[in-house]
């Protein structure tokens, strides 16, 4: 009789692991991986850019975009990958941003100033990668060309911007 009540300890225990492993499996729901390049340049008379990321059964869960960032003057001082639900407002919080207290560049961010010592040297580097586990995505970043110049104030000002994108799921 003990073995029987072990027996069905443990297949209780395995049941219930194997429910949150569903649960946590539906919460994420899988996408299509997206491989993509960006041309980003201050002389196109549409800057913007965007490209909806979609999970397997074909509906759109997010939106990827580019996103502006002026410095006083208006010149370009930051480019910003930014992913949102599909659903968000465009003022959402980015999800690519991390979460809690923080400050700084994020990889997420092309920042003029950082880029003028070129990409190499920038605080990111060539290659960035961002886990979003909670998401279940990985996005990865190279950054293959930055084109930037002196503003009047002394700072940088973001002209051109080439990346290759890819988002995908993260245990693929």
């Amino acid at each position: 009789m003990n073995h029987f009540n072990r027996l069905s300890q443990t297949a209780f225990v395995l049941f219930v692991f194997a429910q949150g492993l569903a649960a946590d499996a539906a919460a994420k729901p899988r996408i299509i991986p997206v491989r993509t390049t960006v041309s980003y340049s201050s002389h196109l008379s549409e800057p913007s850019w965007s490209i909806p990321i979609k999970t397997t059964d074909g509906s759109t869960l997010y939106i990827l975009s580019l996103e502006q960032g002026f410095a006083v003057g208006h010149s370009l001082a930051v480019l910003k990958l930014v992913l949102r639900h599909f659903t968000d407002r465009p003022d959402a919080p980015n999800l690519l941003d991390p979460s809690g207290i923080w400050h700084g560049i994020q990889p997420c961010d092309f920042v003029a100033n950082d880029l003028a010592k070129g990409i190499q040297k920038s605080v990111f580097g060539e290659k960035r990668k961002l886990s979003r586990k909670d998401l279940g995505l990985v996005v990865r970043i190279t950054v293959r060309s930055a084109i930037v110049s002196v503003t009047p104030s002394g700072n940088y000002q973001l002209d051109g911007l080439g990346l290759q994108i890819e988002v995908d799921n993260t245990n693929s």
